[in-house]
């Protein structure tokens, strides 16, 4: 008897994956639009190690040290979106991890909850995981199901994240992984 992950996506937001295959064989990982028109999805996965980043070309707007305690920064030059931000590892160019931002209070305020691990300078560029796309807005038809097989979505969950896009502000996307 086969078992799954179910999860509903119920944002048009960057949504991260529940998607946990230690020890797991997979069979497939669907995607049903359960809107009554058709809904456009993105399927990426994004870099948590610090040899692999990408500039944001945000740059900080002030200098932050070390800490242990919740470090709202301010940014300029270009506005900071949640999807470049929200629960990404946030780098130096060199790959050294500053920390996770955790919230996006505006275009030009991040928020790093877990503090800094290592201090940020005026007019250091942001960098995080660099994506690698699976899906680049594919359309889903009204309720209609996509499915991907394994060789598809198959990647290692220590170095990389799985997200969602849907082009739909409330989602109207369940994903039903089976195992």
């Amino acid at each position: 008897m086969a078992n799954f992950i179910t999860q509903k996506i119920t944002s048009g937001d960057k949504t991260q994956v529940t998607y946990s295959p230690i020890g797991r064989e997979y069979r497939s990982m669907t995607f049903v639009n359960t809107h009554t028109s058709a809904v456009s999805i993105s399927l990426y996965i994004t870099s948590q190690l610090g040899t692999d980043v990408t500039s944001t070309t945000v740059l900080a707007a002030e200098t932050e040290a070390i800490s242990r305690d919740s470090v709202t920064l301010t940014v300029d030059t270009v506005n900071a979106t949640a999807d470049a931000f929200l629960n990404e590892r946030v780098y130096k160019s060199d790959g050294t991890l500053y920390g996770v931002c955790t919230a996006v209070n505006s275009t030009t305020e991040i928020v790093f909850s877990g503090g800094l691990v290592y201090g940020i300078t005026n007019n250091d560029v942001l960098h995080t995981g660099t994506r690698y796309t699976f899906l680049n807005s594919v359309e889903i038809p009204s309720g209609a199901p996509l499915q991907l097989h394994p060789e598809d979505f198959n990647f290692n969950t220590n170095d990389y994240n799985l997200y969602i896009d849907s082009n739909n502000a409330s989602g109207l996307i369940d994903i039903i992984t089976r195992y």
